[in-house]
């Protein structure tokens, strides 16, 4: 019944706000997730239901081995991905001297692929993977070969080799090219990377708003008067906690949902999309909570303000900091941002769509969760009622 009257309280002082609350951390950010993605969504990868990259080719070993790599790639499996260009190419495919040879002896003699401004370094990538695949194919078929003729009698050689050949043929062009196309597929758009952006950047402020909220209680004798109530410190510190953790929920729910209604971002599986919610809300509520009780106001607020620009910087800033060298500084961003779990959890969401590809990140999430109310249950109880 304590912890009804509470959340109850604790609705009405929201409600009293509700609509400055709306404003900041749904409106807001859903605005600027719209404004940013619609203006970036051509450095987004496109579909890839039409040719996706423009590629020049330069043959600098003129052998039979090389001949067939460029038959492959102006083939008509591959038209799907590639347009072949003699300028203004994003791509520029270069096929060194000595690669016919290494080929045939499983040497690295490997094609370069050169990504111009207009490309994009992952779609550089994938093509460089779809000619791995061929060369690992063309090697295979070569051994397979020398294989058949040292083995068979020649009457029976061109039949069981073109049986051969065509087996791989079909696995090493349609199949890697499929998986490659799915891939591609799979790629996030503007809207849903920056709906991921800003989902972060408005759980960052939620947490701001909790700590300086727990911060004013302190400040204004709130807390005091409350504990000459018939409440203990750990039933106080709990319930504050859960209405605390509603709050959160409610206004993120509010904010994927409106994106999902629209059909631009987080349009999987609805159950798996709460879960993800519910966890990440927890996260974040328990961490405001344990910076609130062991570090001042101003050392708070410092921290949370530097993770917030830090984290929208890197999100924003994340597709040119692609296309700089070989995109290493956006693999960092993606690994070290203060957001990287929780961002890396929605974008497995949106790709795969599936628990198998969260699971870990679930997981991570609620371990840390737990530890981080302990540690502040602890705390708690050593401080023994005192205005933290």
């Amino acid at each position: 019944m304590k912890l009804l009257a509470f959340i109850k309280t604790v609705l009405k002082s929201t409600l009293k706000n509700l609509l400055n609350q709306l404003l900041i951390f749904s409106v807001f950010p859903l605005l600027l997730g719209l404004v940013i993605g619609y203006f970036s969504e051509d450095q987004f990868v496109p579909s890839a239901e039409m040719p996706v990259m423009k590629i020049m080719i330069k043959d600098e070993d003129n052998s039979a081995e090389s001949n067939n790599l460029i038959g492959f790639l102006e083939g008509q499996e591959m038209k799907r991905l590639v347009e072949i260009r003699e300028e203004d190419a994003q791509y520029i495919v270069t096929i060194p001297d000595g690669y016919g040879e290494g080929l045939l002896n499983n040497e690295n003699v490997p094609v370069e692929i050169g990504v111009t401004e207009e490309g994009s370094q992952s779609q550089g990538n994938m093509l460089a993977e779809i000619i791995d695949k061929y060369n690992e194919g063309m090697y295979i078929n070569h051994i397979i070969q020398k294989s058949i003729e040292e083995k068979t009698l020649p009457e029976e050689r061109e039949a069981l080799f073109q049986r051969v050949y065509g087996k791989i043929a079909e696995i090493y062009n349609r199949g890697l090219i499929e998986n490659n196309i799915i891939t591609t597929k799979k790629s996030l758009t503007s809207y849903e990377h920056f709906s991921i952006t800003f989902l972060s950047y408005m759980l960052f402020m939620m947490m701001t708003s909790l700590i300086n909220g727990e911060y004013i209680a302190r400040e204004s004798g709130v807390y005091s008067r409350i504990m000459a109530a018939p409440i203990t410190n750990i039933q106080y510190f709990n319930y504050n906690l859960i209405s605390s953790y509603i709050f959160v929920v409610f206004f993120i729910l509010l904010y994927v949902l409106t994106y999902r209604i629209f059909g631009l971002s987080f349009t999987g599986s609805l159950v798996l999309l709460i879960v993800i919610v519910l966890i990440q809300s927890l996260l974040g509520t328990v961490l405001a909570t344990l910076l609130s009780l062991i570090l001042r106001k101003k050392a708070s607020n410092a921290i949370l303000n530097a993770l917030i620009t830090i984290q929208i910087v890197g999100g924003v800033a994340y597709v040119p900091l692609k296309k700089i060298g070989d995109g290493v500084l956006a693999r960092i961003v993606e690994k070290y941002s203060p957001d990287a779990l929780i961002a890396s959890t929605y974008r497995s969401y949106l790709i795969y769509d599936g628990f198998n590809s969260i699971k870990i990140q679930l997981m991570i999430m609620a371990v840390i969760s737990l530890v981080l109310y302990a540690i502040s249950l602890i705390w708690v109880k050593v401080r023994r009622g005192e205005a933290w």
